[in-house]
């Protein structure tokens, strides 16, 4: 559920472990989150990681929290998540699956970079991430800009249509 939310929402590690339960608005498909500074907003969040989270609310939370913890991710104690904890998470679902370069970070860079790709905006992104500036957001532009590129070569039509034409 959590490397769901955070690839689906680019929020941060810092963000999730801050999450109350009632800050999951599963009818409308939201969450508040708290950014850096404290800054509130509200996050979309699609239909798979929605499915996700609300297994997750329903069987898997009720089992281990304490009746005291109102975080929507808890560790397997019923305590509140830190950090560190999913930092360690990711540490070892990185050494299970193989993949040497995971960590929490990445999946807001890898869900940017796909939501652009995707057909997002720039504009809402910046929104959906936090961001005061445009800025932080052209990074990612410049990684959509680059496979663009390539997928351009790869499938340039009339480079296709000269390979047609000699067949």
């Amino acid at each position: 559920a959590i490397l769901e939310l955070l690839l689906d929402t680019g929020i941060r590690a810092s963000e999730i472990v801050g999450t109350k339960l009632f800050d999951l608005n599963t009818k409308e498909g939201l969450l508040k989150v708290f950014g850096k500074g404290k800054k509130e907003r509200i996050v979309p969040i699609g239909i798979q990681a929605l499915t996700t989270l609300s297994e997750y609310t329903a069987h898997v939370r009720p089992k281990v929290a304490k009746p005291d913890c109102k975080n929507l991710f808890v560790s397997m104690g019923g305590e509140s998540m830190s950090v560190n904890s999913i930092k360690l998470l990711f540490s070892r679902l990185s050494k299970k699956s193989g993949i040497t370069r995971l960590h929490a970070h990445l999946c807001l860079h890898t869900f940017s970079i796909d939501y652009l790709m995707n057909g997002g905006d720039i504009y809402s992104l910046k929104e959906i991430l936090g961001h005061s500036s445009l800025t932080m957001v052209d990074r990612y532009l410049h990684f959509t800009q680059t496979q663009i590129s390539a997928r351009h070569r790869k499938f340039s039509p009339m480079d296709h249509f000269k390979d047609n034409r000699s067949n």
